[in-house]
Formats: structure tokens, sequence, C-alpha cells
């Protein structure tokens, strides 16, 4: 008895390249509760943290506010520091509103405009330089303005 068995056929893989990666669509995945279930699930083990952090570590209850006293010199939160500097910057009545909404006013047009300066298909830094350099640039520029806005905070009155 000769039973020859024939190879199973070879189903040959699609190659993905640059050319042809947006061709073919990705099967969808239902929004409910492939990403509701996941989601939810998350921030309940978030929500449970922060309240064990909560009553783990309460937050200090300080005096009331005197808002008779004279002597204290308000300084910005720290999600304001490089706002903040930015005044420091351009010092004056005239150069203000300069300081406080030209200035970062271009700086978030930049952040905006950032998806559209460069929309090629790669996600390597090394081939997207000029985006990394812009990138770069507006990471140090934020870092340098709290820097400069913290060796100040020695320097505040109170």
């Amino acid at each position: 008895m000769d039973v020859r068995r024939e190879p199973p056929e070879t189903v040959e893989a699609e190659v993905v390249t640059n050319e042809n990666v947006y061709e073919k669509y990705d099967e969808p995945m239902g929004f409910f509760p492939g990403q509701i279930v996941p989601d939810l699930t998350v921030s309940f083990f978030l929500l449970l943290a922060i309240v064990f952090l909560s009553y783990v570590v309460p937050a200090p209850l300080t005096e009331p506010a005197d808002i008779s006293t004279t002597t204290y010199v308000p300084r910005p939160e720290w999600f304001f520091f490089f706002y903040d500097q930015m005044l420091m910057f351009f010092p004056g009545y005239a150069l203000i509103s300069f300081g406080a909404v030209t200035i970062p006013g271009l700086f978030f047009i930049v952040l905006v405009a950032l998806p559209w300066m460069d929309r090629g298909p790669d996600y390597s830094i090394t081939k997207r330089p000029f985006i990394a350099v812009i990138g770069f640039l507006i990471i140090m520029t934020v870092i340098f303005n709290m820097f400069l806005t913290l060796t100040r905070i020695p320097n505040f009155p109170g």
C-alpha cells in the first residue's frame, strides 16, 4: 500500500511595506465591551489607589488665610512656573501683554501645528529629525524656564 501525502498548501504572508501599509485596514473591534471593560478596570484601580493614598497621607490643613497681612507675596503653583518666568523676561507694563499673551500663544500654536509639520509614516526619531529637534527644543524651553523659576523661589520673601 503506497500512500503518498500531498504537501500542505503554503500560504504566502503579505509583506507590509511603506507603500502598502494604508491599503488594508485592520479588523474593527467593538467599542463596547472591548474598550469599555479595560478602561473601567484601570479607572477603578486608580480610584482605589487615590482613595488609599488620601487616607494614608492626608493633606495638611494650615491656619485660615489672614486677609489683613501685607507681608505675603504670592508665588505661582508649580505648573505655572514657566509662565511666571516669561513675565520676568519682559518686565514693565508695556511688555506684559507680549510676555503673557504673544509668546505663549505662539508656543501653543506651534504645539497644535506639530502634527501637520511632518506627516511621514515613520515613527523613528532618526527618520524624523525636523520634528525631533522641534520637540526637543519645546521640552528644553519649558524645563529651562521652570529651572529659572525654581532658582528664584529662595529669594521670595516670606
